[in-house]
């Protein structure tokens, strides 16, 4: 009598089992990834609002107003960008007048991707 070997391999019920949890992983690790990398973008604005604020800080300090220009000579300040080298926000600066000094400000960082997330600090 001649034996077969035994044949060595994954029954079907197996793989299917093994196809249903990597589904179930994945409909949960998915959107947590998703707010994940979300989070760490708005911490890139937040950051880059931080360092603008103490720069327009400075600015008063110096120049006794607020400026509502990036760009100053005075305010010495370019938005860090990701590790990837670029920015994923654009920074506005409103400034409220009393007569003529500029009092107090609004900054603004907007999403260059998405215009509908808005990041806001105010100052005096």
């Amino acid at each position: 009598m001649k034996r077969h070997p035994r044949q060595r391999g994954f029954t079907l019920i197996e793989l299917m089992i093994v196809v249903a949890i990597l589904a179930i992983v994945t409909t949960i690790a998915v959107p947590a990834y998703n707010g994940y990398i979300k989070t760490a973008e708005n911490t890139e604005g937040w950051n880059n609002l931080n360092s603008l604020q103490l720069a327009l800080e400075e600015y008063y300090m110096e120049n006794g107003r607020y400026t509502t220009d990036t760009s100053a000579s005075g305010l010495d300040w370019t938005p860090k960008p990701r590790s990837g080298g670029s920015n994923l926000f654009d920074y506005t600066i409103e400034a409220g007048d009393t007569s003529d000094i500029k009092t107090s400000y609004k900054i603004t960082a907007t999403k260059k991707s998405d215009s509908s997330v808005k990041l806001i600090l105010k100052g005096p």
